[in-house]
């Protein structure tokens, strides 16, 4: 827009002069002046609309590409300050040994911190962290207690841990039980026995067994649930979706309930859900919804479809 006044008011100075110097009459000045007035200006870049909001795919890259950038941060943060961050951190029990590169905690022992900065932290025992972790590597087994949120490259867990704030991580790999506040955002996520998320989930992979409670929206590529007990997803977004049920025919020793089931290869065991979309939709044994949309729908013998629509574009 800048551009373009610049050459009417250049255009208008020469015709000034020409006028001045008796090369054109008043007249043509005044009739050119007055097309040049008149002519409606360009419309500006900023009035172009605004693109549509990220779909699927692009919301789990950006969460993705987070959860790298916050793990890769605190990693390198840690390293950089570990030296300084050690003189930093309160610590008390007899099982809590703090050194230069590392936190470990055996027997019993609490660290505090604003943040808690290392690049090893382990805990075998009973375990309390007070303030923010940020390491490179977080490995627990017995029970730790988070108070705040966990940043780190990968985060393993056999036993009880309990996050107050969110995870954020590349490698996410529980056994036992592990309860998460907020949110999670990393790479991979594998989780068996107890896992309960208040929050939102994305990430890229996302495969559990034994019991799940997702408070907010599972967002992934690839999603494998293996039912062990009583779950429960808010919603769930991914390419390819299998949920399987153990047990025999007549009953399944695992279930599923989600209000929304959304992908494009989906199959079910043991799901009760309200609304299914997908191109290829698989309904298993012991399922009940209430919607499907689909191109290609199966339903075996032992479930129940209210509603059957086909989907379309």
């Amino acid at each position: 827009m800048e551009q373009a006044i610049m050459k009417r008011s250049e255009v208008l100075q020469k015709l000034e002069e020409r006028l001045a110097r008796g090369e054109i009459s008043e007249k043509t000045y005044l009739e050119i002046k007055a097309r040049y007035e008149t002519e409606p200006e360009e419309r500006s870049v900023t009035e172009e609309p605004a693109p549509f909001g990220p779909g699927l795919e692009s919301s789990i890259q950006q969460a993705v590409a987070r959860a790298q950038q916050e793990a890769s941060r605190a990693a390198q943060e840690a390293m950089r300050v570990a030296g300084d961050a050690m003189r930093s951190i309160d610590f008390a029990g007899f099982g809590a040994k703090v050194s230069g590169e590392s936190i470990r905690i055996t027997g019993s022992g609490m660290v505090s911190g604003n943040p808690v900065k290392t690049i090893e932290f382990r805990a075998a025992g009973s375990a309390h962290v007070r303030g923010n972790l940020e390491c490179e590597s977080a490995r627990v087994s017995g029970a730790c207690d988070f108070d705040g949120d966990v940043r780190c490259v990968e985060f393993r867990s056999a036993g009880s841990s309990r996050i107050a704030g969110s995870l954020f991580a590349q490698d996410v790999d529980v056994s036992g039980s592990a309860e998460i506040a907020k949110s999670i955002e990393a790479v991979d996520v594998s989780a068996s026995g107890s896992f309960d998320v208040a929050g939102d989930v994305k990430c890229q992979d996302f495969h559990s067994s034994g019991s799940v409670r997702i408070d907010g929206a599972l967002k992934a590529v690839d999603v494998n649930i293996e039912l062990g007990g009583a779950s429960r997803v808010k919603s769930i977004e991914a390419q390819d979706i299998s949920v399987r049920a153990t047990g025999g025919f007549l009953r399944s020793r695992g279930d599923l309930t989600a209000d929304s089931i959304k992908g494009q290869d989906i199959d079910l065991e043991g799901t009760t859900a309200g609304y299914v979309e997908g191109q290829d939709v698989r309904i298993g044994p012991h399922c009940r919804v209430d919607l499907v949309v689909a191109q290609e729908l199966v339903v075996h013998e032992s479930s129940e479809v209210k509603e059957r629509r086909v989907q379309t574009g």
